[in-house]
């Protein structure tokens, strides 16, 4: 296969690190962003009151660290801002093509096999003011986010008032009170419930379940800059939770149920202010909603409110559009990807950022954009997929969510794996030339 051109879809944050890993190596690539400047969500995807729930140390990029000026908890204009400076810092900015909206990939049709198993490259679609232009890549990096198309669910009944979904959201005048209830149990739903209390007075949350709820400081610092990458989990359950027990006591004291798994076997809510506001009478919490019937919502124990606004903060479905589903197998709604990146029968595709982390995405994004350049350089000397060599000791599965020290380990050995094949294909043969011309209309 060729080392020729890549593309990249998306130039958020981990498509900006996945061009700046690509390019160290050698590897030319071209970005398609669909909106007018550098950042994903952090241009114009949250709501104004946005801050990061990860620290500025630990969200920064590991080769281009966040600020010393900055707060530890930067707003997400500081944010929008890093990125800019990033983008210039490597001489990002020439290589993406801003306000193109990439509508189709697929991989060109005449392999070694004549299968289309992408080994000849892929041809991929773009649109800018309206008209259509087809590129054929040596391959394609989707790096376009995974908090962007959002899921609501199909509750029982008909809600007559106004809905909104958080990624609609953007200040407390978007909504209609003074009823306002928030659906959802992650950082985005306590921010919202607490920002609604604070604009009509009171507001509601419903949680189909219980999250483990973490404070964003602890012993004076940052939760996120206590993250050890060679802690065992058990290690940091243990600590963390005494810790829980001592600060916030148990979830009788606010009117909740325990949660119903261990800390840190699924996704935390790093939130300080939620459980202050519900103990001063100013958030409500409320179960699991069981049907509409107009303004009235019923809830699973037996209880009911009428509402004005209901705020879907019910997360995101994951979304490759421009894709044909069947490139992947899917498991629960989330793609199936060998080393976290790689399709399992295709070559020359990867799935760069997709994790939900409990830490900072930077250093995380950096280390596996190392893995990524490793990947693209095993697969330019080979003429057949990758993704099967390496499910032979690293399973292709559909994890989603990862700690800090969990993903930093298994980055460690999934590059280790990689190294060995890769060298051997690199002896066996030179570069070739790659597929970077324009082929489409």
């Amino acid at each position: 296969m060729a080392r020729g051109t890549h593309c990249i879809i998306g130039a958020g944050f981990a498509g900006l690190g996945a061009a700046h890993a690509l390019l160290e190596r050698g590897v030319e690539v071209d970005v398609y962003e669909g909106k007018s400047d550098v950042g994903g969500n952090w241009f114009d995807g949250v709501y104004d009151s946005t801050h990061l729930i990860t620290s500025r140390d630990s969200t920064g990029y590991l080769e281009f660290p966040m600020g010393a000026e900055l707060p530890d908890f930067p707003h997400w204009e500081q944010v929008r801002d890093y990125l800019h400076r990033y983008s210039e810092e490597f001489d990002l900015r020439r290589r993406i093509r801003f306000g193109h909206e990439v509508i189709r990939v697929v991989p060109a049709g005449d392999g070694p096999a004549g299968n289309g198993d992408g080994t000849a490259g892929w041809l991929v679609t773009h649109r800018a003011d309206g008209v259509e232009q087809t590129r054929h890549y040596a391959g394609v990096v989707v790096a376009n986010g995974h908090h962007w198309d959002p899921l609501v669910p199909d509750e029982p009944g008909t809600f007559t008032g106004t809905q909104i979904h958080v990624k609609d959201y953007k200040r407390p005048a978007d909504l209609t009170g003074p009823r306002v209830l928030v659906v959802g149990a992650g950082v985005s739903a306590c921010d919202l419930a607490v920002e609604s209390s604070r604009a009509f007075g009171t507001a509601d949350i419903s949680m189909r379940r219980t999250k483990h709820f973490l404070p964003k400081t602890l012993f004076g610092k940052p939760i996120t800059d206590l993250n050890n990458p060679w802690m065992p989990v058990w290690v940091q359950r243990m600590f963390t939770g005494l810790a829980l027990r001592v600060i916030n006591g148990p979830f009788s004291g606010y009117g909740m149920p325990e949660p119903d798994h261990r800390l840190f076997d699924q996704q935390v809510t790093i939130n300080s202010q939620m459980l202050y506001a519900i103990r001063h009478g100013q958030v409500r919490y409320r179960p699991d909603i069981e049907r509409f019937d107009g303004s009235t919502v019923h809830f699973v124990d037996g209880t009911a409110a009428d509402f004005d606004t209901i705020v879907w903060a019910t997360g995101y479905r994951v979304s490759f559009p421009f894709l044909d589903r069947d490139v992947f197998a899917w498991d629960g709604g989330v793609p199936r990807r060998v080393a976290g990146m790689l399709p399992e029968r295709v070559a020359g595709l990867y799935v760069f950022g997709l994790m939900q982390l409990r830490g900072g995405a930077g250093p995380m994004l950096s280390r596996t954009a190392q893995l990524l350049a490793d990947l693209v350089d095993w697969q330019a000397h080979t003429d057949h997929p990758i993704g099967p060599d390496l499910a032979r000791t690293r399973k292709a599965d559909s994890q989603f969510f990862f700690s800090v020290p969990q993903m930093t380990r298994q980055t460690a050995i999934e590059r280790r794996l990689v190294a060995g094949p890769a060298l051997v294909a690199r002896r066996r043969g030179g570069w070739t030339p790659g597929p970077d011309e324009l082929t489409g209309q």
